[in-house]
């Protein structure tokens, strides 16, 4: 390239350690690392007292600019106070990014698809925009179904997905994570579709696996993610093993809740809720089987790591990004969204046979070691970005 090209990622924060935050320090630390890129991020979330700006390590080089606008102070507000904050914070970042953009005369912008993207295809600022999607086509819609029933709240599920394709149409290149969401979003007239696969944090490693007794569930202690349900499948199934531990990796708002279900279930010997891992490496390999408890996903982080790890792995079947994952019985196990009681049974059925963990882990890792490389992913985000 002939200079230097300054990209500018949209991101809501990076306090927390979820999925998309590790996955962004990762990919703009390679960038930095390896081209002579110039990278700012922009935030629009307050960091909460006692967080740190970015969870994950940064490069130096990396420029953070928090704009602190606080959509999310408005998520628990009445639907008509909260259209009306909304609407009234969207012009001031609107006008904030746009003179971001301006006085760093950014080449690209990438949007993570939060707020901006309600807007940024219309933008007349001169740069290459590109929408960086980490949830399926349907995710507005499933978001709201998690807090909400009924007739009108389905109403407004498909009016949101039908709005967010209208402003997909308008960006100049859309990156998704699974082949059966980009059907989905080239049937909505969505063009400049590509398929990229998130890059794994870990090196895929396969280390003995034999007489561990350790269940695993790793997320944002969220109600998408589903820890309700496996708590209660563990609870079904727990007096049949009391040498096995359930650990759960992960911090959010939902903690409370699911420890009061913890004592409601009388398992609390057996389950251990550890906060933010400080070696979630160790923390896949100390553990013979990963379960995947959500309500929806994208294509998943922590079970793209589990494989990596040679765990033994469970899935809700919530989504093509599972799908595309586990191939159900050789690289892991789907079981049936929402279903508890078959959750519980396949949990029960791979603590009982020792042989067929074994199996099942060996074929996560191979098919992690193919697919997961940091080269691989990256090169086919500089074609992208047209590095």
């Amino acid at each position: 390239m002939n200079h230097p090209k300054h990209i500018v990622y949209c991101i809501p924060h990076l306090y927390n350690a979820g999925g998309m935050e590790r996955v962004l320090t990762q990919k703009v630390n390679w960038l930095v690392a390896h081209t002579p890129s110039v990278i700012t991020i922009v935030t629009t979330e307050r960091v909460p007292e006692g967080k740190t700006i970015s969870h994950f390590d940064l490069e130096k080089r990396v420029q953070i600019i928090e704009l602190n606008i606080d959509f999310n102070a408005d998520f628990q507000a009445p639907l008509i106070k909260k259209f009306i904050a909304h609407h009234r914070k969207q012009r001031i970042y609107r006008n904030a990014l746009e003179q971001v953009l301006q006085q760093k005369k950014a080449d690209v912008c990438i949007s993570l698809c939060g707020k901006e993207i309600e807007w940024l295809g219309r933008s007349t600022i001169p740069c290459r925009k590109i929408a960086e999607l980490h949830f399926t086509y349907y995710q507005r819609a499933q978001q709201i179904a998690v807090f909400h029933s009924g007739f009108f709240w389905r109403l407004l599920g498909r009016i949101r997905t039908m709005q967010f394709a209208a402003e997909m149409k308008r960006i100049e290149a859309l990156v998704v994570l699974t082949h059966a969401d980009a059907a989905l979003w080239r049937a909505q007239g969505v063009k400049n579709v590509h398929v990229i696969p998130n890059p794994s944090a870990i090196v895929p490693t396969l280390e003995g696996k034999h007489h561990l007794s350790q269940l695993l569930g790793v997320g944002r202690l969220h109600p998408e993610k589903g820890f309700d349900h496996l708590l209660q499948a563990w609870g079904r199934i727990v007096t049949f093993n009391p040498a096995w531990t359930l650990r759960i990796c992960g911090e959010g708002d939902d903690r409370k809740r699911l420890e009061e279900l913890i004592e409601q279930l009388k398992i609390r010997p057996y389950v251990r809720m550890e906060g933010v891992s400080t070696d979630i490496r160790r923390d896949y390999m100390d553990s013979a089987i990963f379960v995947l408890s959500s309500h929806f996903e994208g294509l998943p982080l922590a079970l793209m790591e589990a494989m990596s790890c040679g765990c033994a792995c469970i899935a809700y079947d919530c989504s093509p990004g599972i799908r595309e994952l586990i191939e159900d019985g050789r690289t892991g196990i789907l079981v049936p969204a929402g279903n508890i009681d078959a959750l519980a049974r396949t949990m029960q059925r791979l603590i009982e046979d020792e042989t067929l963990r074994l199996k099942l882990g060996n074929a996560a890792y191979a098919y992690a070691k193919e697919h997961f490389g940091e080269e691989s992913i990256m090169q086919q985000w500089m074609k992208v970005i047209e590095l």
